[in-house]
């Protein structure tokens, strides 16, 4: 029998009733989890749904879901799109990440639960490019949407191209009058993946943010949420800190927030960093944290080779003599450098064979050796075993464990999925190809000598985490490797991550989120999120001197926001300039409160990707001299104030107003709109201006508009103190 869940507050935009029926019952009843973590499951996938946009209405959201590393966000995600398909939606669309095996892993976990071949399926999954000259899949495509009862299933790399052929699929002639208020989903997991962080560090050296890799993917993504007339955006993540400071109101800034809650037996930071009882961390000596320049290493750590004893112990113990589990496995992290990963890799080869070698040269004074040196770490990896074997018993099968331990390099060019029947041990090394999304099945000893010179950011660290997750049945062979910098930001990062969590779980959208202060508090030990987006070669090259952000759309809605913003300064305002017989070159001007002008700012919207970058990296440019040089307030300049009729602009060959300033007077008089600025701090224009008749854009002849043109002073870029690296380790 269905359920009927209660709804929203009605002034939602996503306000609509949510019903609890056979797919959602048939999936979570098939999940190997408690009556109440079923329920608790349930429970927060209506409240993500509940916040979609109906099915019945065409319009747009995006919304959030924050969980803990490791802790079940593909299985919540599965429950919304099981709960979606009960409640009349139509298509769900995955972005799994960058990388092919992470898709492959999203792919194969939605046909297991799902049960997406089954032949009464309501799900049919396109694990394959849709690509619109393809016209078989097309009609496969188009008959599906028309077939009542069924979902259609979308799992695609986050990569503009893949995203692109989509969204041209969507808006094909034969598919688009399909699905006008069908109701879509796009999930994407590992949300704060592709940053525009990224995007604007990468992209600093040009005039303006143009197109690259990083860029191509936000506007992949804003093609394809134009394509679909009704779609709700969730992006799942666990490390919201990005999305949380830089608000984005354009397209991809969260409304709704949903905390996941973790299934029993997880064990995350709290359980490692936190645990009374139990000790899991062990510190690696400060000669023996690697890093390529500062400390090189010309030869194994003894730290480790402790951490490799350990983790064959372990096999031992709960493989071998305990049958807890098939295998164990063992992840090593040194740093993003693929030469680094390989010189561990070397090491950890050499050593395993050494061992090997004694057992085959069985030379009783060597292995008396090898036998005295791995009864240290057996009495540390046994200390909380409960009915341990004694450590003959274990030693008794370590030849055997040795000659069955199967070493993998995980690195960009290797993406191959682990089969982890292959070996009762498996050790991985590896940096970002295990930083973010990829499990690391029945994770033991984890061992990491990475870590930062300065301060270290709270995303990145947490997304090294690989070794949180339900691990409670072996949790007493569990070990963490760590240098003593990494044990306190992790300490420190622990409870921010609770701070944040309890936050959160007191309001019910981001914006009530936002104004509370303390919501995003960080030891000192951490930065929240990257901060090297501005690097000297940023604030050089595109946060200095005059930039124009043009724009024409989101007309109306700037409109209301501009023009509020204008009446509620006006009090405050100062004429600059008084031209007789001009009016244009009559403006005035206020000086504004940092935080208020933010405010309003965040709330003027863009469309594409250079405006949207320059807005994001201003606002966090503002922060910066906020906190870091004391800089209390913005110029804000209207232009042209008191004039009877609007200036007039055309449009330019891409849809955007021709330049909005105005030169200087030939005969001296007036010395031009660019130098309408103070050199104390930022100023902004705000020019209202009428669109002339354009051929390419006839809609737009007689329409007015607001744009703004930054003016950002050499002296603020002087006294910016870099934090540009080469190495986020460095």
């Amino acid at each position: 029998m269905n359920e009927i869940i209660s709804i929203i507050k009605s002034d939602s935009p996503a306000s609509h009733k949510v019903i609890i029926g056979d797919n959602t019952l048939s999936l979570v009843n098939s999940l190997k989890i408690d009556e109440q973590s079923k329920g608790t499951l349930i429970d927060e996938a209506i409240n993500i749904l509940k916040h979609c946009i109906s099915p019945n209405v065409n319009d747009s959201i995006t919304n959030i879901a924050v969980g803990y590393v490791q802790s079940g966000k593909t299985m919540s995600f599965t429950t919304l799109s099981a709960l979606a398909a009960d409640n009349n939606y139509k298509i769900i669309i995955y972005f799994t990440g960058t990388k092919t095996n992470l898709l492959g892993q999203t792919v194969r976990r939605l046909k297991k639960d799902l049960k997406t071949q089954s032949f009464d399926s309501h799900y049919q999954i396109f694990d394959e490019a849709v690509d619109v000259n393809n016209f078989p899949e097309i009609n496969r495509v188009k008959n599906f949407i028309k077939r009542d009862g069924m979902v259609l299933l979308f799992p695609i790399l986050k990569h503009y191209l893949h995203i692109n052929r989509l969204a041209n699929v969507f808006t094909s002639p034969y598919i688009q009058p399909l699905i006008s208020n069908r109701g879509v989903l796009i999930i994407d997991d590992e949300a704060d993946q592709s940053s525009f962080n990224t995007f604007a560090k990468k992209n600093s050296g040009k005039e303006d943010w143009e197109e690259d890799e990083y860029s191509r993917t936000y506007a992949s993504i804003l093609n394809l949420k134009k394509s679909l007339p009704n779609h709700s955006y969730i992006q799942y993540t666990a490390t919201p800190q990005a999305a949380f400071l830089i608000d984005n109101s354009d397209f991809l800034s969260p409304k709704y927030h949903t905390v996941l809650t973790p299934g029993k037996g997880y064990t995350g930071g709290k359980f490692f960093f936190k645990n009374q009882e139990m000790n899991l961390i062990r510190e690696i000596p400060e000669d023996e944290v690697y890093h390529y320049k500062r400390n090189p290493l010309t030869d194994r750590p003894s730290s480790l080779i402790s951490a490799l004893r350990q983790f064959v112990l372990s096999v031992g113990i709960v493989v071998y003599k305990q049958h807890r589990k098939d295998f164990l496995s063992m992840m090593v992290h040194p740093d993003g450098l693929k030469e680094s990963n390989e010189k561990f890799a070397i090491w950890i080869t050499n050593t395993i064979q050494q061992w090997i070698n004694v057992f085959e040269e069985n030379i009783s004074t060597y292995v008396e050796m090898l036998k005295s040196n791995f009864l240290k770490d057996y009495e540390d990896i046994a200390i909380y075993v409960n009915d341990c074997p004694s450590f003959d018993a274990v030693f008794d099968n370590l030849y055997d464990i040795l000659l069955r331990v199967h070493i993998h390099l995980i690195q960009g060019d290797a993406e191959k999925d682990v089969d982890w029947s292959t070996s009762p041990a498996h050790i991985l090394v590896g940096a970002d190809m295990l930083n973010r999304g990829f499990t690391v099945e029945n994770l033991s000893i984890t061992y990491m000598p990475r870590s930062s010179k300065g301060k270290a950011t709270a995303d990145t660290i947490e997304q090294r985490c690989r070794f949180f997750g339900y691990k409670m049945p072996y949790i007493d062979v569990c070990r963490l490797f760590l240098p003593i910098k990494s044990i306190t930001e992790y300490n420190d990062y622990v409870e921010h991550e609770e701070v944040l969590r309890a936050n959160l779980k007191q309001y019910e959208t981001l914006a009530e989120f936002s104004k509370n202060a303390k919501a995003m508090v960080l030891a000192d030990s951490l930065n929240p999120t990257r901060t090297n987006i501005l690097s000297q070669k940023l604030i050089r090259d595109k946060l200095y001197g005059w930039r124009q952000m043009l724009s024409s759309d989101c007309m109306e809605p700037n409109k209301v926001v501009i023009s509020k913003f204008l009446s509620e300064i006006s009090s405050q305002t100062t004429l600059f300039h008084d031209y007789e017989g001009n009016p244009n070159r009559n403006h005035r001007f206020a000086k504004i409160d940092i935080d208020r002008f933010i405010d309003f700012f965040k709330d003027v919207k863009y469309l594409d990707v250079p405006n949207i970058t320059r807005k994001i990296v201003t606002i966090q440019y503002l922060s910066y001299l906020k906190e870091k040089e004391n800089l209390k307030f913005v110029y804000v300049f209207e232009m042209a104030y008191g004039v009877d009729s609007l200036q007039e602009r055309k449009l330019n060959p891409d849809g955007k107003p021709n330049n909005l300033q105005m030169g200087h007077a030939k005969n001296g008089s007036y010395p031009g709109d660019r130098e309408i600025k103070f050199e104390d701090s930022i100023c902004v224009q705000i020019y209202h201006i009428e669109l002339k008749d354009s051929l390419l854009r006839a809609e737009f002849h007689k329409k007015d508009l607001y744009n703004l043109a930054i003016y950002y002073p050499q002296s603020l870029g002087t006294s910016f103190v870099s934090t540009d690296t080469t190495d986020e380790d460095e």
